[in-house]
């Protein structure tokens, strides 16, 4: 063959790939629901990648401790804002309400006379295990007061970070959310939307059977759970819908506190224990022709902060809307609840396919915290949104193509329900941040390309707890100055 010859075939293989090169779909061509059919794109071949890459060491390196910064103790110590909001991300207020937070800190900062704050962490598999919630409760009650880790799962659903459960393995557990079993004839969830029962449902048919029901639960302090959550002095047991009384028998390294009865009806009821001294292990055990739905067990001090972490796994944070609203605000109202932080979105991510379906996604948001506020009236909400999520395409991981838009419709929900929004995906470093946190030595973020590390938990419930605290900090500040005006 002669030199022309090849010359000729290799420009016409050349011609032939450019030509395929741009008229190749760009998203490729979909074979089947496992299968995509790529073909390099020409900025792929000959341009270089221009996307901004995230310094994941600087973002580690940069962390700051703001209690050191704006000491509780220190009132000489002048405090420069503008300085403080350079080293955080900070948290994001609607045009036309400022103080949005405003109820809120006052009551934080008056627990003399509150003696008790509640702020309730719902959200999703991101929290899983008292992820997040675990570290900011620590600060919290470190900075303002307060002992026990507040609601906990009747049930362990999976391990936690904070404390040991276990139980006697004859558990009954409904949920509304992710499968709902659609035999129970009612919505009535409570506020961890999920109860556990020692017994088999009950309908309006119910006999007392022949022989009793039981069941134990074992709650221990976990070795690896933060100081302030090993101990506590107040047992609260939510509970309701039950047919009959059960008997009660709560111990402590295998001395016995209280036994007592628990009612029938189906209100929500409330048994509350109160100790001399701070307790750190407790086993309950349960007795009776019907069990009640058990809603949540919580665990506090007679004063300060109590932060419970409320993980709904494959949750969009679509579900207040469908859970009995009656036995919802009841339980708000006994619960204290001062504070809502919502952190989902994640779970939207992956089925989200344009702007529109984007917009669809924060109507029903907006809904769900529109249906709390009216459940709670004076409740401030704070919005986490959803992480920096990345999905392989090709042989690159890249965010979710609409990730950003999901991101400003939860901020417009938000703001528009008076709430006050923190973007975690800008705090991440915004787009293909998760894959820097991914690579980052060591890790920051798993393989799923979702969810955080351990450490990667610390970093970024660092980076919230800062925002809080500034934003504690300008309240504080703005009250001080307007008194000195009035005074002037």
């Amino acid at each position: 063959m002669k030199a022309k010859h090849v010359l000729y075939f290799v420009l016409g293989v050349i011609g032939i790939l450019g030509i395929i090169m741009f008229i190749f779909p760009k998203d490729g061509i979909r074979l089947n629901d496992e299968w995509v059919l790529y073909f390099p794109t020409f900025e792929e071949m000959f341009l270089e990648d221009d996307s901004p890459v995230v310094n994941t060491d600087s973002i580690v390196k940069n962390q700051v401790n703001i209690d050191s910064l704006v000491p509780l103790d220190d009132t000489t110590k002048e405090i420069d804002l503008e300085e403080i909001k350079k080293l955080v991300t900070t948290m994001e207020y609607p045009e036309d309400k400022p103080e949005a937070l405003d109820d809120f800190f006052a009551k934080l900062t008056n627990l003399d006379e509150e003696q008790k704050v509640r702020i309730m962490h719902y959200g999703d598999s991101q929290i899983e295990g008292d992820r997040i919630t675990a570290f900011v409760r620590n600060k919290v009650q470190g900075r303002y007061g307060g002992f026990g880790m507040g609601l906990c799962s009747t049930v362990a659903v999976y391990s936690q970070f904070s404390i040991k459960q276990e139980d006697s393995g004859n558990w009954y557990r409904y949920t509304g959310f992710g499968a709902i079993d659609q035999s129970m004839g009612h919505e009535k969830y409570g506020p961890m939307i999920a109860f556990n029962r020692f017994a088999p449902l009950t309908d309006s048919s119910w006999t007392q059977p022949e022989s009793a029901y039981s069941g134990w639960l074992s709650f221990t302090k976990s070795d690896i759970g933060y100081g302030n959550t090993r101990k506590f002095k107040e047992i609260y047991v939510y509970y309701g819908n039950a047919k009959a009384k059960s008997k009660i028998t709560i111990s402590s390294d295998d001395v016995v506190l209280v036994t007592d009865s628990l009612q029938a009806g189906d209100s929500l009821f409330v048994f509350k224990y109160t100790s001399n001294d701070y307790i750190e292990n407790v086993k309950f055990e349960f007795e009776g022709y019907d069990s009640p739905d058990f809603y949540a067990i919580s665990f506090e001090d007679q004063t300060g902060v109590y932060i419970d972490n409320i993980a709904l796994r494959g949750s969009s944070g679509t579900v207040f809307t469908t859970t009995d609203g009656k036995l919802l605000s009841e339980s708000f109202a006994y619960l204290g609840t001062d504070l809502f932080i919502l952190q989902f979105g994640g779970n939207s991510v992956p089925y989200i396919e344009d702007k529109k379906a984007a917009e669809q996604f924060g109507n029903y948001f907006y809904y769900q915290l529109a249906y709390l506020k009216s459940a709670v009236p004076e409740v401030n909400i704070i919005v986490i949104g959803p992480s920096d999520m990345s999905v392989k395409v090709k042989d690159e991981f890249e965010t979710y193509p609409n990730l950003e838009n999901i991101i400003e419709e939860i901020k417009k929900a938000t703001h528009k329900a008076g709430g006050v929004y923190w973007d975690m995906y800008k705090a991440m470093g915004g787009y293909n941040s998760m894959n820097a946190w991914v690579n980052a030595d060591p890790p920051l973020a798993g393989t799923d390309y979702t969810h955080f590390t351990p450490y990667g938990t610390s970093i970024i419930s660092n980076m919230f707890y800062n925002a809080f605290i500034l934003e504690v900090t300008s309240y504080t500040e703005r009250i001080k100055n307007e008194k000195v005006e009035e005074v002037e």
